[in-house]
């Protein structure tokens, strides 16, 4: 009988579940949108089912579950599995997913936020493979952060470090779903990205719709990225004078923006936020995992 794990990852509009074998290989996935009006409760119900179906799966092929690894789309106390809160999802305050799910399935379990679990993919898959020491910046519907630091997950005190989205870029800048203003999420994420362009240009737009006008040569929608690129390049900067990584990973749906848009400027702008000795050399990349980048860091969480 073969080992396999089963990834889960918890999103604010949507949660995958895999399973999949040690080498990281996904022998079966299923994907569930978030209900508008669902809350931790059902959300949990359709986790369990998620997780049920999946297991009948690796019954049927053989293979037996060792771990469950969890990447969740807000901050977690990973040493007891426990969700602090979801800013989008309503009943995840205090949690213990670790403990339910132990409880129901009999299965060791590890719960992450999604940040930390998309750091751990890209360094054991993607495109931090043999750098042990790199930041990785989750630039989509908001923005999360993880960093590795001689080959482990720098946690913190409370295992809330790496919250880069939570940084404050701007003294009493726009209202951030934390309660705070002014963190780099309010600036520079993809809905932030969106906000900003249906207010200066008076329609509704998605942040693909502004990089879209931006390569039209439309005048405010490339200021509009030039800004959350600065952004983005203060906070990056400070955290690469802070861990002094080798690598800085960007991913996240605004990621796969056009290069010379979005990666480039950014590369170009850091040396302005860093001490030159911590910026030389430094690499800057767009991750590698791409649209499943949750999903392979949930398994690469039960992996690690």
């Amino acid at each position: 009988m073969k080992n396999a794990v089963i990834g889960i990852d918890i999103g604010g509009t949507k949660t995958t579940a895999a399973l999949a074998i040690d080498n990281g290989y996904i022998v079966k996935m299923l994907r569930q949108q978030t209900r508008k009006d669902e809350d931790a409760e059902t959300g949990y119900k359709t986790i369990c089912k998620m997780i049920q179906n999946l297991l009948d799966e690796a019954h049927n092929s053989g293979f037996k579950i060792t771990k469950i690894g969890v990447g969740f789309g807000g901050p977690v106390d990973f040493e007891h599995g426990i969700i602090y809160l979801s800013h989008h999802v309503r009943g995840w305050e205090n949690f213990p997913l670790k403990e339910k799910l132990e409880s129901s399935f009999g299965i060791p379990a590890i719960v992450d936020n999604d940040a930390n679990a998309g750091a751990i993919g890209e360094w054991m898959f993607g495109a931090g493979k043999g750098i042990n020491n790199l930041i990785y910046i989750n630039v989509g519907t908001g923005i999360g952060g993880g960093v590795i630091n001689n080959g482990k997950v720098l946690r913190g005190w409370k295992n809330l470090a790496g919250e880069i989205g939570h940084m404050t870029v701007k003294l009493n800048g726009p209202p951030c779903t934390c309660g705070r203003k002014g963190c780099l999420e309010t600036l520079a994420s993809g809905s932030a990205i969106a906000h900003e362009a249906t207010s200066r240009l008076g329609k509704p737009l998605t942040s693909e719709d502004v990089f879209q006008l931006a390569q039209q040569g439309d005048i405010i929608a490339n200021q509009i990225i030039e800004e959350a690129v600065e952004a983005l390049a203060f906070a990056i900067g400070a955290a690469i004078n802070l861990f002094n990584p080798e690598r800085v990973i960007i991913g996240g749906g605004v990621s796969e923006s056009p290069e010379h848009l979005f990666i480039e400027p950014l590369r170009n702008k850091l040396p302005k936020y860093t001490l030159p000795e911590s910026i030389q050399g430094v690499e800057v990349v767009r991750a590698k995992l791409g649209y499943d980048a949750g999903i392979i860091g949930a398994i690469a969480t039960a992996l690690h």
